[in-house]
């Protein structure tokens, strides 16, 4: 099995983005920093590592991105059995999931690409058969909308995202980058990683990124913020989720999306050949275990009501 394709878009302002139909990955984000380029995603030397990849190295994942506690969720009141690939917990759809598909090319572009992939009824346990877009549309202000479609033939789990690993520095160096993250509120997490279902306030606690801090070298953030406590996928408004700046303070990337929640994780379990904390992830999302936590923002997809997320990521230098 190889990849067969690899895609690139462009701006005039000299971003260059490369992205490979295994996974629908983000592979490269090079921009221009003081007439010098910088790639600002992790990614593997050559194409055919991404096969054997188990840090989910900027691959749209899902169905449903993050984890299900006890790999079932509630559908109509009733308990759905899916595909367990975290001990008894399924992380980011299961087992072989969007993250390792070879998608198809819909349309391409200078400055856009549209990949689709098709899902059975059943896969990994999700009821309906399911068909999930993802455009990728770069602007000409450094801006790289992400929309992904879901629709689905009948009643079902469903809440992909993005899983780029950011790194903003010049060098690729683990320097802590800056961050502000403008969520009240998060969701404090069990021993195995599964939110506990409280909707915790951020005031007092190590988790307060309200106002611009560089992350500590300490401090490991594998982690759910609320932006807002209604669910927000049915409107077209854009919620202010965080923004990230480099080391050096010449770059930063602001993160919008209308997912009322996003999921900080700063790569602690990297391995080679990146080093731990070498990357930083943003992923907008449904929380963690949504299905089954009644007063989580959330909704089941449908035939009758599809699921659209926009996720965006925009650079200022």
């Amino acid at each position: 099995m190889c990849i067969r394709d690899s895609y690139e878009i462009a701006n005039q302002q000299g971003d260059l983005i490369n992205i490979t139909n295994f996974g629908a990955r983000l592979i490269s984000w090079t921009t221009v920093v003081e007439q010098q380029p910088r790639n600002i995603i992790l990614g593997y030397q050559n194409l055919s590592d991404y096969l054997a990849d188990s840090s989910f190295m900027g691959p749209i994942v899902g169905p449903y991105a993050n984890r299900i506690a006890g790999a079932s969720g509630q559908i109509n009141e009733k308990l759905n059995p899916l595909d367990a690939n975290e001990d008894k917990h399924q992380l980011h759809g299961g087992s072989n999931a969007l993250a390792n598909i070879f998608w198809q090319c819909i349309e391409q572009k200078n400055d856009m690409l549209t990949l689709e992939c098709h899902l059975a009824d059943g896969f990994n346990g999700y009821p309906g058969g399911m068909k999930i877009c993802v455009r990728y549309a770069l602007s000409s202000h450094s801006e790289l909308t992400i929309e992904i479609n879901v629709h689905s033939e009948r009643t079902t789990v469903a809440g992909p995202t993005t899983h780029p690993y950011f790194n903003l520095n010049q060098d690729h160096s683990e320097k802590r980058h800056q961050l502000q993250i403008f969520s009240e509120h998060y969701t404090p997490l069990d021993n195995t990683g599964i939110p506990t279902g409280d909707i915790i306030s951020v005031a007092n606690t190590d988790y307060d990124f309200l106002s611009a801090r560089q992350i500590p070298n300490t401090f490991q953030l594998d982690d759910n913020f609320l932006r807002s406590l209604q669910d927000t996928t049915s409107s077209e408004q854009q919620l202010q989720h965080a923004v990230v700046q480099s080391y050096d303070k010449k770059l930063q990337l602001h993160v919008n999306s209308n997912y009322p929640a996003m999921q900080v994780y700063t790569g602690q379990y990297l391995e080679a050949p990146f080093s731990p904390s070498q990357g930083i992830c943003l992923e907008p999302q449904f929380c963690p275990n949504s299905p089954n936590q009644s007063n989580f923002p959330f909704h089941l997809t449908s035939q009758y009501r599809p699921l659209k997320s926009v996720i965006r990521y925009r650079l200022e230098k």
